[in-house]
């Protein structure tokens, strides 16, 4: 009975002995890095190192143009209306021309009249002129008087006169004719650019009158010359200069990328919510306007660097401790810890500059309490 006792009290110390070594060593464990985790092979690959912004899809210069017309009168014809296709040079619109026609009809007979009327000055002046040199001929052989001569000379000159104002008044209403003929012109209305009707602000048989400034008949947008306004924030602006390579794509295409590159850059900041943002503006390539449209927001990524053909491991394999960045290379028997120098990083891999060859076994750990990432 009493070795019995014995060996539960010798039990007893045993297990609180081994439990007291397991909370020992667990202790002592608390705030390490647990070496066991995911395996990667370093490989060499291509690294883009980009800033994501948000953009805007507007119409360049140009690209909208409100046309309208100076002649005053009844709109007779309207061609097109919202949504309607039209192309550069087609008739838009016709406003009423009678007036002006027959304004135009009657100046034409006005000018054919004094053009013959021209034609007898001319002729008068012809005859004064043979009648002048008649006399001067016959005073040299003393057959007529001084005073004959000079009337003929008198009579010459009222007649050279004449012509020259004949020529002024038929010059005079030729002008008035070219001017009456611009004027007709501004009845008929064509389309400056080839585009879509975006807005039509008056009908068939509305009255136009005309003031200072033309009025407006219809819009029309030309959905080919579209750019797109990118928000920079001033924290990104410094790295972002023209010519970049950009990436972007709208919600209504997740999955379809496109691209171009930054054109300019302008000064004047934006500021928005009290956060100041630069426009970097990029001209949309025409054939992606055919499924972008204005003022559709878009996701974008601005190209700040790319590596071809390095190292790259995984970005959460590269680590920060004691003071420097780091690798857990896999060797054959152990777990070692590598120094390296990582350079640019995307969203899923980092470039390895120094310390890591290719094809090592990389361990991604599992980390607690100790900081993460690359420092540079």
């Amino acid at each position: 009975m009493i070795n019995k006792r014995k060996k539960y009290v010798i039990a007893a110390i045993a297990a609180i002995v081994i439990a007291g070594l397991i909370i020992f060593f667990v202790g002592r464990g608390k705030g390490r890095t647990s070496r066991d985790g995911e395996s990667f092979i370093s490989k060499r690959g291509n690294v883009t190192y980009f800033t994501e912004q948000t953009g805007i899809i507007k119409a360049r210069v140009g690209a909208i143009v409100k046309v309208g017309t100076r002649a005053t009168g009844v709109l007779t014809t309207l061609k097109y209306q919202v949504g309607d296709y039209v192309k550069k040079g087609e008739l838009i619109a016709t406003i009423d021309d009678r007036e002006l026609l027959a304004n135009t009809r009657n100046l034409e007979a006005q000018i054919e009249e004094q053009k013959k009327d021209l034609e007898v000055k001319k002729a008068q002046y012809l005859y004064n002129k043979r009648d002048y040199e008649r006399e001067e001929r016959l005073l040299v052989k003393e057959f007529t008087t001084k005073d004959s001569v000079d009337k003929a000379k008198k009579e010459l000159d009222i007649a050279a006169a004449q012509v020259e104002l004949g020529k002024a008044k038929v010059k005079e209403a030729v002008e008035k004719l070219k001017a009456l003929e611009v004027s007709l012109s501004y009845t008929k209305i064509y389309a400056p650019i080839s585009g879509y009707v975006s807005q039509v602000t008056t009908q068939e048989g509305e009255t136009v009158v005309a003031g200072l400034s033309a009025v407006n008949l219809i819009t029309i947008i030309d959905a080919t010359k579209l750019e797109m306004w990118i928000y920079v924030d001033e924290t990104d602006i410094g790295r972002v200069r023209p010519g970049m390579k950009v990436e972007y794509w709208v919600d209504a295409y997740r999955d379809k990328r496109f691209s171009g590159t930054i054109d300019l850059i302008y000064p004047q900041p934006e500021i928005k919510e009290n956060v100041v943002y630069y426009l970097a503006i990029l001209k949309i390539e025409p054939k992606d306007t055919a499924f972008l449209k204005p003022e559709m927001t878009t996701h974008v990524r601005i190209i700040i660097d790319e590596k071809k053909n390095v190292i790259t491991v995984p970005n959460n394999a590269v680590r920060f401790e004691d003071g420097k960045n780091v690798v857990y290379v896999k060797l054959k028997d152990r777990i070692e810890r590598k120094a390296v120098t990582p350079g640019i990083r995307d969203d899923r891999f980092t470039e390895i500059v120094e310390g890591l060859g290719e094809g090592e076994r990389i361990i991604i750990p599992v980390v607690k309490k100790v900081t993460s990432g690359v420092k540079k």
